[in-house]
């Protein structure tokens, strides 16, 4: 019995995961760890994705590294650096540690700007060419770099301004030997990395775009915002101030009592009982 509901409990995780985090956050944070730790790691990755930033945190702290470790690589800099602002300045410091070099860097510059800032928010993993650059040296650049925001390339000065910018699709069709600066789309919809949050929700900016340039105050690229992740940021804030609220559907209730009850089948109770 006890392996069938498990076995639910993580087809839940995998398929509701927004509804099951919201289930998880209820539990004590020991009762979550346990749970947690019998579920494959890319479904608790996608659960940590959603949860609320604080409770996620208590939770990492709670298990080994090694197991962190293999969640924490899943998650963008974003996730992180959101989870890592509920944690003191040594317990940030401890997970950053098992972090590659790279992506602690962009944890460290996201972590720079206000919860509440457009800052906060960017996707720093973005494609970024020089207005120098041959369309050849951009796609040999664009081979060898690791994925991320692939539906536009990002051109700067040497002063890491921003120019302009080019759709992938286009780039493939540009002749080899044609220089970017020549061929990028010069006007671009940028928002200031130091804007609030819900002033960056209102602007008219988002009619048409799915996606904002974000720059500092030097006009200097920081990355990409996307609109699904200010949404998403709103309502978790939304959801986390009204925590004592549980969600209601059908559909949660039914997944959601089978992790409460698989908690009570193998966390021993408090007088020893099985």
């Amino acid at each position: 019995m006890i392996s069938a509901q498990l076995q639910l409990s993580v087809h839940f995780l995998t398929v509701e995961s927004q509804a099951a985090a919201r289930q998880i956050e209820l539990l004590p944070a020991e009762q979550a760890c346990v749970f947690l730790q019998k579920a494959p790691v890319s479904a608790v990755a996608q659960v940590l994705r959603v949860m609320l930033p604080n409770v996620a945190a208590k939770i990492l702290l709670l298990l080994p590294a090694d197991l962190v470790f293999k969640w924490l690589e899943k998650l963008n800099a974003a996730d992180l650096a959101a989870i890592f602002r509920y944690l003191d300045t040594d317990e940030r410091a401890q997970l950053l540690d098992v972090l590659p070099r790279n992506k602690q860097a962009l944890c460290k510059m996201l972590l720079s700007y206000p919860e509440y800032s457009v800052g906060s928010l960017v996707e720093t993993n973005v494609l970024i060419f020089d207005t120098q650059m041959l369309v050849a040296d951009a796609l040999l650049r664009l081979k060898n770099s690791p994925q991320g925001y692939l539906q536009e390339v990002f051109v700067v000065n040497e002063h890491r301004h921003l120019m302009g910018k080019l759709a992938l699709a286009q780039l493939f069709t540009l002749p080899t030997a044609t220089l970017l600066s020549n061929a990028m789309q010069p006007q671009v919809s940028s928002v200031l990395a130091s804007l609030d949050v819900a002033s960056a929700a209102e602007l008219q900016l988002w009619q048409g775009n799915d996606t904002l340039t974000v720059i500092n105050r030097k006009h200097e690229l920081v990355g990409v915002l996307h609109h699904h992740s200010l949404r998403h940021f709103l309502y978790r804030k939304e959801v986390q101030q009204n925590q004592a609220d549980s969600v209601s559907t059908d559909l949660v209730e039914v997944y959601g009592d089978t992790i409460v009850s698989i908690m009570d089948l193998i966390t021993p109770s408090a007088t020893g009982e099985r």
